[in-house]
């Protein structure tokens, strides 16, 4: 790296011009011409392992790795690149090899370093707070000094430490700003990192790589991993389609561009060799199909699964870890909750798509099971036109209505607390269509079906009431948004169930309105704002449930991305259940730095802090107040919450749920 020494006190009117003219040069770029949003590119990689263990194991896409027989991994991949309106890049995969048996490749996390987008407010895939961005200089300190004829050398250095700043020099054009290459340290996500890039240098890509390489290192309890990519971009097509065969070497060599080195080859013929004497010692020994079926099933059960679906891969399915100790999460009401996440998608065609997820989730405190499985078919994805079904389960609901219901009909001296007839399951099918005619307007109908069992049937059946209930309910959902996709959005929600209809033993009628809005203070910092009110204009006599849509518990939270910025952490879940009507508020103020930055060794740890501010007016809880604190580290996030009930301060709490690879 380059140090800039000597730097006289007149120097610092030459950064501040220099600086200038490199936070304004992207705004000065065409970068209509040459279709410099789409291109193709080649990466190698080769991972060294210098020490493993078990844990390794439990680390997403390091199954091959740990498990691998060689210390050495070699591999290369030939990509179709599109980066889109927001920054964001994605690979189609058309060429590939690998020296690991799956031939999967390991640490895909870090391939996103490949690619720095210079101009944008975040560097690396909403990651790593970019120091050439105008509005970022509040974090970094620059120097520059003239280097050679005509471009100037500028080193950075964060203000404070911390896992999403750098530090590095680039040389940039004096006269236009324009940044020739660059280099940077850093460490995020378990990877210390060092990246050299050299920029692209045809009109209209000059904000787009040329080469990038990148030196990782990958340190997690015993474990050292390293690992070396290099990346060339603007590579012209070959006629390479998504129907090629992913492993033709011989395509893989004819694209190309740099040769490879002599280690690099021997690992290639190292590899070829491996494959060969396995083929001749599995016809005769059955130890190999053992071995590679239990490889198959630790990387399935420890391991993310994903792959394509169909020959001309138009769909896609991924399975989060199924027996991995990272898929837990705590709060002090369900305990320990163990997380289960499938998803697949499949494209008919530009238009059309299918969706489907299942998402389950344990509580061990609670005993309980939940599931959530919504199928979306998208019939149009220019007006977000879909048809969805959801089967919900698990799910308890409190009803004290029926059983004040049976005590008027039963007036006697039975001790009712002893017969737990509160408590009911509830099941939950759902099926409506959704249409926006514009981006403003958007309109959904539907039907919705509850059928709520109670969890003790015995004492129902001793005072001769049901044990089911039913509800099947038409619903209607009108959404406005003012300004469009990315501003506020208001919605009108109304159901009606009717006894008899469709086998419904009870009938009721609500009304519901909500306002959800995050606004984006930039790329790090938000503020999240929500504001709702439902209440119930009918609802039958002694058996009916009081059950909002926008007002529930959420009983499979996912890590900080879910939705702690608009639900109640302290709120016991029967308050859910109590009120003819309910107003609420949620307020979230999230930064990338706040509290508790400035601490040493501590500061540098945390990616994200945020403040919420929650209120609640529902029947006898008038108000209800919440106030809470988090953070988000590479390895855990943590909210401590404290609640106020009629303005006394009555509990306080702490959740938190892994966040450890989440990214890998």
């Amino acid at each position: 790296m380059f140090v800039v020494s000597g730097v006289r006190a007149d120097n610092r009117s030459y950064t501040l011009q220099t600086m200038k003219r490199v936070f304004s040069y992207a705004a000065s770029v065409d970068t209509t011409e040459h279709s410099p949003k789409e291109g193709y590119a080649y990466t190698k990689y080769a991972i060294r392992t210098n020490r493993r263990n078990a844990v390794l194991l439990t680390v997403p896409s390091m199954f091959a790795i740990a498990n691998a027989s060689r210390r050495e991994v070699f591999g290369e991949t030939y990509n179709h690149m599109r980066i889109d309106a927001e920054g964001t890049v994605s690979a189609t995969r058309l060429l590939e090899s690998s020296t690991t048996t799956r031939k999967s490749q390991p640490m895909p996390t870090v391939l996103n370093y490949l690619t720095p987008l210079i101009s944008e407010e975040m560097l690396i895939d909403g990651r790593i707070i970019s120091p050439f961005f105008q509005r970022n200089r509040r974090y970094y300190r620059y120097k520059a000094q003239s280097f050679t004829q005509g471009t100037a050398l500028v080193n950075f250095t964060p203000r404070q430490s911390s896992t999403q700043l750098v530090s590095g020099w680039a040389q940039v054009d004096e006269l236009t700003g324009r940044i020739i290459e660059f280099a940077l340290d850093g460490e995020y996500d378990m990877v210390r990192f060092h990246i050299s890039t050299t920029m692209d240098e045809e009109k209209g890509r000059t904000l787009l790589p040329k080469e990038c390489t990148l030196n990782a290192r990958f340190l997690f309890l015993g474990n050292d991993i390293t690992a070396e990519y290099t990346t060339i971009y603007g590579l012209p097509n070959c006629g390479i389609d998504s129907l090629a065969e992913r492993d033709d070497t011989t395509l893989l060599a004819r694209v190309r561009p740099i040769p490879l080195t002599e280690h690099e080859a021997y690992l290639c013929q190292q590899s070829y060799n491996d494959n060969i004497l396995n083929d001749s010692t599995s016809k005769t020994h059955g130890s190999i199909f053992n071995r590679q079926l239990l490889t198959n099933v630790g990387e399935t059960l420890m391991g993310r699964i994903g792959g394509d679906i169909g020959r001309d891969k138009r769909g896609t399915f991924n399975i989060g870890p199924i027996l991995n100790p990272l898929q837990f999460s705590y709060s002090n009401r369900r305990g320990l909750t163990y997380l289960l996440d499938v998803q697949a998608q499949y494209n008919f065609t530009a238009n059309q798509k299918m969706q489907a997820r299942i998402k389950a989730g344990y509580a061990f405190k609670q005993k309980q099971f939940y599931f959530n499985i919504p199928i979306t078919y998208y019939f149009s994805n220019r007006h977000n036109g879909f048809v969805q079904t959801e089967w919900t389960s698990g799910r308890r609901i409190r009803n004290s209505s029926v059983l004040d219901a049976i005590k008027d009909k039963h007036d006697d001296a039975m001790n009712w607390d002893s017969l737990n007839l509160t408590y009911f399951r509830d099941h939950s099918l759902k099926a409506y269509v959704h249409y926006d005619p514009t981006p403003r307007w958007g309109l959904e109908v539907g039907v919705i079906g509850h059928r709520r069992t109670a969890i003790q049937d015995t004492g129902f059946e001793e005072v001769g009431m049901p044990t089911t209930y039913i509800s099947v309910a038409p619903m209607v959902e009108l959404t406005y948004r003012p300004i469009g996709y990315a501003g506020p959005i208001l919605t009108a929600n109304y159901e009606r169930s009717i006894n008899g209809f469709m086998g419904a033993n009870i009938d009721y009628e609500r009304i519901e309105f909500d306002a959800q809005y995050i606004h984006r203070l930039s790329a790090l910092n938000s503020l999240q704002m929500r504001l709702g009110t439902g209440f119930y204009t009918h609802s039958g006599t002694g058996r009916y449930f009081l059950d909002y849509r926008n007002f529930r518990e959420n009983n499979i939270p996912n890590g900080w991305n879910d939705n702690w910025s608009g639900s109640f952490e302290l709120l016991n879940s029967n308050w859910y259940n109590a009120s003819q009507y309910y107003v609420r508020s949620n307020v979230t103020y999230e930064t990338p730095q706040l509290a508790l930055y400035w601490l040493p060794y501590i500061g540098r740890l945390l990616e994200k802090e945020r403040v919420y501010v929650s209120a609640l007016s529902v029947s006898h809880l008038t108000p209800y107040l919440e106030w809470g604190y988090g953070v988000q580290t590479r390895a855990l996030s943590i909210g401590v919450f404290a609640s106020q009930k009629k303005w006394k301060f009555t509990d306080i709490a702490v959740r938190f749920s892994l966040e450890l690879f989440n990214r890998w």
